[in-house]
């Protein structure tokens, strides 16, 4: 089955091959200001259609995503691997994050959640969590 939603204005789509295995809420100054929820995929089981723009963290020296937002309502969409982080990773990167804030909360309910601890992540390695898992209500 798959899932679908649009960005706040409707000019942005995304489409997703099934359903997220869980949901992540970081901790990290990104996702807190703009109220993320994360759900990881390979790309080839998502499809963005509409503009985008990205920004890039500048409190990293080499970030490893872009955060993409829609050009006309600013909706944070999704976040892609840097091109800097395909070449650290020698070039396989099979990972982005979908703001799972954009589908309606009862698509969600029963998922299980995960809190990363992007706050004390180094940009490295695998991240901790900052506290257990609970379940979307």
């Amino acid at each position: 089955m798959t899932w679908n939603t649009t960005c706040h204005c409707g000019a942005v789509s995304v489409r997703l091959a099934k359903a997220p295995e869980e949901v992540a809420e970081c901790n990290c100054s990104l996702c807190l200001s703009h109220g993320i929820l994360w759900a990881y995929y390979s790309p080839k089981d998502v499809t963005i259609e509409g503009e985008t723009r990205t920004y890039n963290r500048a409190d990293r020296a080499n970030p490893n995503s872009d955060l993409h937002f829609c050009a006309t309502c600013g909706c944070s969409t999704h976040w892609s691997a840097t091109a800097g982080l395909i070449e650290r990773m020698g070039g396989a990167v099979d990972l982005m994050g979908v703001n799972m804030r954009l589908f309606a909360p009862d698509r969600l309910s029963g998922l299980k959640l995960v809190f990363p601890d992007g706050r004390g992540w180094s940009g490295e390695g695998p991240w901790g969590y900052a506290r257990d898992a609970a379940v979307m209500p």
